[in-house]
């Protein structure tokens, strides 16, 4: 395994002003994907850009700890090495990326500073991927999209640093990755499977009991929910929001435009936790205006019918229902292309998937 410290930077031909514009243009293609509100977009290496917060012991948990973070990376794997997410220094406390192993862009962390690297959990190039690293006190977890990807021995309690703390770079390692960073959560507890996905797709705007800060990068580097705010410096580093149309248009292959505003895709995967989903869904059939069915092996072989409805009478919301009829990994994103606020759903491998029900969905009546 490499260590950082030995590894080579990565060479780029491109001016950064070129590579921030390439970054925009791919992600404003991939920000359907994106849950929240605006994010903080890198340009990526030689760029220097990056969210900068003053050391405080508060930012370097020991004896439990969880990162997580939405992110949106748009380098190829091919000829790559590693692009910080987040860090404290990784060669004395903590760090958090993505590197290219064995082909495979995927999930590092370093807990312990030095030869603490551990590798585990693929994240898909340029989609919307909520990744999260946790330490229990013995066991070190990878998790992605909130399924355990992996899982390490650790003996703690993890090693500080008084360096500044950085997001999307590192004192030891300052190649930004291109891109994008959201709702970046530090905690100093050990966040379970369960309670990642139950906040996994909504914002935290208060406190929380072992909550120590919470970034999401509307706008500026502020910690909405403790004293941790920070700034941005450097280069290729700004906010971008999601995009909005009139319109979803119709129908295609792959997605669903429902209630002409709602814009619908999913992708599934048979392969182990912590891989790559293997296809799109491709849409089945919509029997109206607002609903609409998916397939994943074949056309005769449904898997989810979703539907949306116009709620606004009843809560002010529309509502987005879906029934499936699998038990494989799947996520569905619905999109409403009008307001660029966007849902993504989880159905996690074993048991047959849960019905969706959310009457809370989206607050942009009319």
């Amino acid at each position: 395994m490499r260590n950082l410290a030995n590894t080579p930077a990565p060479r780029f031909g491109w001016a950064p002003a070129v590579i921030l514009a390439v970054s925009m243009m791919i992600l404003a293609g991939a920000a359907g994907a994106q849950p929240f509100g605006s994010w903080m977009a890198l340009g990526g290496n030689p760029s220097t850009g990056h969210a900068r917060f003053s050391s405080d012991p508060a930012l370097n948990p020991t004896a439990a700890f969880t990162f997580e973070a939405w992110v949106s990376i748009v380098n190829s794997p091919a000829g790559e090495d590693c692009r910080t997410i987040a860090g404290k220094n990784f060669q004395q406390a903590w760090w958090i990326g993505l590197c290219t192993v064995g082909g495979r862009p995927t999930l590092r962390s370093y807990l312990n500073g030095g030869a603490s690297a551990r590798n585990g959990g693929e994240i898909e190039v340029g989609r919307w991927t909520h990744v999260a690293v946790v330490f229990d006190g013995t066991k070190r977890r990878h998790y992605v999209n909130g399924e355990l990807a992996a899982t390490f021995d650790e003996v703690g309690p993890l090693s500080t640093s008084d360096s500044e703390m950085r997001i999307g770079s590192d004192v030891s390692w300052a190649f930004p990755p291109a891109g994008a960073i959201d709702e970046v959560r530090l905690w100093n507890v050990a966040r379970t499977a369960a309670e990642l996905r139950s906040r996994l797709s909504s914002e935290i705007t208060a406190p929380v009991d072992g909550l120590v800060a919470v970034w999401p990068f509307n706008g500026d580097a502020s910690d909405v929910v403790g004293p941790h705010d920070g700034t941005t410096t450097g280069t290729n580093v700004g906010f971008l929001a999601p995009p909005i149309a009139p319109n979803c248009g119709s129908n295609t292959a792959e997605s669903l435009c429902l209630l002409d505003r709602f814009s619908i895709s999913a992708r599934w995967r048979t392969d182990p936790a912590g891989t790559l989903t293997n296809a799109p869904a491709r849409v089945a059939g919509a029997a109206n205006n607002g609903s609409g069915l998916f397939q994943f092996f074949s056309a005769d072989n449904w898997e989810i019918l979703v539907k949306t409805l116009d709620g606004c009478g009843f809560n002010n919301r529309y509502w987005v229902f879906s029934a499936a009829t699998t038990n494989v990994f799947y996520r569905m994103e619905v999109t409403d292309v009008k307001t660029g606020r966007q849902k993504i759903y989880f159905n996690y491998p074993g048991p047959p998937a849960p019905a969706v029900t959310d009457t809370n969905a989206f607050a942009s009546c009319p």
